[in-house]
Order: structure tokens, then C-alpha cells, then sequence
């Protein structure tokens, strides 16, 4: 299993490169020529929505999972409308992909 996180903070706060390779998950680099299994993109980023479509377009089967702090309906929606497959809190993004990727938990 190949993981996109395009969320610097939660690598660190969630310890998410431990927990996920624990689980036999690979985080790939953006510039990675592998195709992940899964995205997941911080929409606090300044180019989230941008950056999704671009995903999008490239792995258009790929779950791409947008995250926040909180819950904003109009980001969430505007997230979609750029091809984000699903929206998670930034606190349980983990726990979204778990389930997702059918990791052990």
C-alpha cells in the first residue's frame, strides 16, 4: 500500500509514518513516479484545490481524502467539486484511511 500525504503538520502531530508503516504502507513523495493507493490533501494548504484536480486527473481511480481542522460545508463541497473522494478531520484521517485501505487496526 502506497500513501500521498500532502499534509506536513499530521505526519508529526499524528506520528502517521509510524503508525501507517506499522501497518505495511509506504508513504510516497509527491514527486514519486509510483501510483499511490490513496491521497490525502490538507485543505489548509494554499493550492488544495488546485493540487486535487491535478491528482484527479492523474490517478483517477485513487481515493483522495481532503482534511481540516474542523468541518466547513463550503470547503468540504468545494474539495469535492475538485474530485476529493471523502473529508476527514485532520484528528481522525488515520482512523479514514485505516478503514479505507482495510489496514489492521
Amino acid at each position: 500500500m502506497k500513501i500521498l500525504l500532502l499534509c506536513h503538520d499530521l505526519t508529526t502531530l499524528l506520528r502517521l509514518n509510524s503508525v501507517w508503516s506499522a501497518a505495511g504502507v509506504t508513504m510516497i513523495k509527491k514527486t514519486s513516479s509510483d501510483t499511490p493507493d490513496c491521497i490525502v490533501i490538507d485543505l489548509g494548504r494554499n493550492d488544495a484545490l488546485a493540487e486535487i484536480t491535478r491528482l484527479r486527473l492523474l490517478h483517477p481511480a485513487v481515493a483522495i481524502i481532503s482534511c481540516a481542522a474542523s468541518f466547513e460545508d463550503a470547503a468540504v463541497e468545494a474539495a469535492k467539486a475538485a474530485g476529493a473522494t471523502d473529508f476527514a478531520a485532520r484528528s481522525f484521517v488515520d482512523k479514514r484511511v485505516a478503514r479505507l485501505l482495510k489496514l489492521p487496526g
